[in-house]
């Protein structure tokens, strides 16, 4: 018996059963089910969540109407660069500053009765696949700290300030071996008080490193990223010379107690895959060590011995299969042999979500659908044929083994055909990746002008790597590409063909002021820092010197406000 001989009724029953994935695939296999699609909202809005590789969210009080236009309006928003909010902030130039899950931060110091106290800035961005909200919503906390870097998980209330602790002068006299420490603060995200989760208001962990550090060396924290009970951050000691070494550390913070897990490596970057696995980018050395520097101690600093290098890799490591500490990897991934002369490689952490949608959210992106992004830069007398000195490397998380499977590891050779290598401006900045789009900016002065300059003129671009968007701005303008967009950024969209599929490149055509950025799934945060003449210490996180003047940030955020309830 044929399918179509069923009642209209039977087959829309049949069609709605169906997963957005699913439904997508019986549209490509039938023009006749694909008409049925179109003309039911409900099964309109699964399809174009497969689309877009999104996926629906708890359910609520929002018709699947108001979903399928607020989604519509989500996926012509962010190729066309077609903002429908605009917030701006002034602010002072602060010490940190940054956006973690939703949330734009920044902190500075503030006097306080002859002494000296951390102010915590925090704004809720928009999203138009939530209740829409007439202002950002905004919260200030006072912590008596130096804040060196910010984590939070909006699910769990979570907020994360990490500090560094350097024991007092006199301490490191008296006891030699006194460590610097990494302090981890973990705090509720709207009052700023210890979390009621957390077995302990603060986890730490004693570094390899104490003492003062001559001119020229810098201890940094790197990165701090939250994925359900797990909290993990690096550390970085970095010579005058550029060499270092990163040290990683993973807390369950809700337990307390010492770190789970630790690593030490050069180069090294991370994200989380889920509560049980970890991928981690580093340089390894010749013998196979992440570590690839061995380090002295003399009296006026300490001192790398460089190894032999290999190619850069990437690792997926077993949280909780390991022993003394040390993290088993279940599968590495090499890369090109040519490619062992980078001078950098960074693992561009995954920005959306990997959990269960907050309630009231609409749709948010498929976790069947994340990418994991790897930026290597190359010594301008190593860059290898066919590449630019920036490229990014990005693949698919669907492609990395499940837990528990045997450890090897993939050679280039093996997986290359599974993963996009993409070139770079040579002045590419801030590239960061939300799902499947990959955002960065393009600095259009050299690099001393820049430095110099009131103004650092930059030109954004957005790399959509969803096969399916290019025919969808065709269906908007009818015509072939260059596409050319005019809203509050005039943009332009191209087309790039990578192993046969069609992808889209936006960018900016008039030059914005700005020195930096951050992306969510929602919005484009631009930070133009207006410098004036008298220096201080500005964004040093951020690569940035700091001096008086003025923070600039302007808002950007794509979709269509949700008004109607069902």
């Amino acid at each position: 018996m044929s399918f179509f001989t069923l009642s209209s009724d039977i087959i829309l029953i049949i069609l709605e059963e169906l997963d957005p994935l699913s439904l997508f695939h019986f549209c490509l296999a039938s023009r006749a089910i694909h008409a049925i699609v179109t003309r039911s909202t409900t099964l309109r809005y699964h399809h174009e969540l497969a689309l877009c590789g999104m996926r629906d969210g708890p359910p609520g009080s929002y018709s699947p109407r108001t979903r399928l236009l607020s989604l519509l309006g989500y996926k012509r928003g962010w190729p066309t660069l077609s903002p429908s909010a605009e917030d701006r902030l002034f602010i002072t130039p602060p010490t940190i500053m940054g956006v973690s899950g939703n949330y734009l931060f920044h902190a500075s110091q503030s006097p306080l009765n002859n002494g000296y106290e951390w102010v915590l800035h925090v704004y809720q961005l928009r999203s138009f696949r939530m209740a829409p909200q007439s202002r950002l919503p905004y919260y200030q906390h006072n912590v008596p700290f130096e804040i060196r870097k910010v984590a939070i998980d909006a699910s769990q209330e979570l907020m994360i300030l990490a500090q560094l602790f350097f024991p007092p002068q006199q301490q490191v006299v008296l006891i030699a071996n006194s460590a610097i420490t990494v302090m981890l603060h973990i705090r509720n995200l709207y009052i700023c008080q210890d979390h009621p989760r957390a077995a302990q208001p603060r986890l730490s962990f004693q570094t390899d490193w104490w003492g003062d550090f001559p001119p020229g060396q810098r201890l940094s924290i790197e990165q701090v990223r939250i994925c359900g009970s797990l909290v993990a951050a690096s550390i970085r000691l970095e010579l005058e010379t550029g060499e270092g070494t990163t040290e990683l550390v993973v807390f369950n913070w809700c337990r307390g107690g010492s770190p789970v897990r630790t690593l030490t490596g050069d180069l090294l970057s991370f994200d989380f895959i889920d509560e049980s696995r970890l991928i981690v980018a580093s340089h390894p050395d010749d013998d196979g060590s992440d570590d690839s520097t061995t380090w002295e101690r003399r009296s006026d600093g300490l001192y790398a011995n460089e190894k032999g290098k290999r190619p850069p890799q990437i690792a997926i490591q077993e949280i909780y299969k390991a022993h003394d500490h040390d993290f088993p990897s279940s599968r590495s991934y090499e890369f090109a042999e040519a490619w062992s002369g980078v001078s950098f490689v960074q693992l561009c952490p995954n920005h959306s979500s990997n959990i269960s949608p907050l309630p009231g959210t609409l749709f948010d992106s498929s976790t069947s659908c994340r990418s994991t992004a790897v930026l290597l830069e190359f010594q301008p007398h190593a860059t290898p044929s066919g590449c630019s000195r920036k490229i990014i490397v990005v693949f698919d998380q669907s492609r990395l083994p499940l837990r528990g499977e045997r450890f090897d590891t993939m050679r280039w050779e093996d997986w290359q055909h599974h993963c996009m290598v993409l070139n770079l401006p040579d002045r590419a900045d801030a590239v960061q990746l939300c799902g499947r789009r990959l955002t960065f900016f393009e600095n259009l002065k050299d690099a001393q002008d820049v430095a110099t300059a009131i103004d650092a003129t930059s030109r954004v671009h957005v790399l959509d790597l969803n096969p399916r968007t290019a025919s969808f701005l065709w269906s908007l303008s009818r015509t072939d590409p260059p596409w050319r967009w005019r809203d509050s950024l005039t943009a332009l969209s191209t087309v790039f063909v990578h192993r046969g599929s069609r992808y889209v490149r936006t960018s900016t055509v008039d030059a914005i002021n700005m020195t930096w950025m951050n992306t969510t799934e929602d919005s484009l945060v631009l930070y133009d820092v207006r410098l004036h003449s008298r220096s201080s210490s500005l964004l040093s996180k951020l690569g940035f010197k700091e001096r008086e003047g003025q923070c600039h940030i302007r808002i950007l955020t794509f979709g269509k406000e949700v008004r109607e309830s069902a």
